[in-house]
C-alpha cells in the first residue's frame, strides 16, 4: 500500500472558550495518496481556509494530526 503524502487525523481548531467557543474544524480526517488530486469546497465560513492554515503550519490546531510522508508537521 502506498504512503499518504498528506494524512489529517481527526484535525479540531478551536477559537474562544466555553460559551464563546467557536468550532472551525471539528474531527477532520483524510488521506491523499500520491497521484490523487484535493479539492477543498464548502460554504463560507466553513473551516477551508483554517485547514490550509494548519496544513501549512501557519496556525496550530486546537488537537489532532497533520502528517506530510509520514512525519508529523506543526
Amino acid at each position: 500500500m502506498k504512503q499518504a503524502i498528506l494524512e489529517i487525523e481527526s484535525l479540531r481548531k478551536y477559537y474562544g472558550r466555553h460559551e464563546n467557543q467557536t468550532k472551525a474544524l471539528d474531527g477532520i480526517s483524510f488521506k491523499v495518496l500520491p497521484g490523487e488530486f484535493l479539492g477543498i469546497m464548502g460554504a463560507s465560513g466553513s473551516g477551508k481556509s483554517t485547514l490550509l492554515n494548519c496544513i501549512a503550519t501557519v496556525t496550530r490546531p486546537t488537537d489532532g494530526h497533520i502528517l506530510m510522508g509520514g512525519v508529523e508537521v506543526g
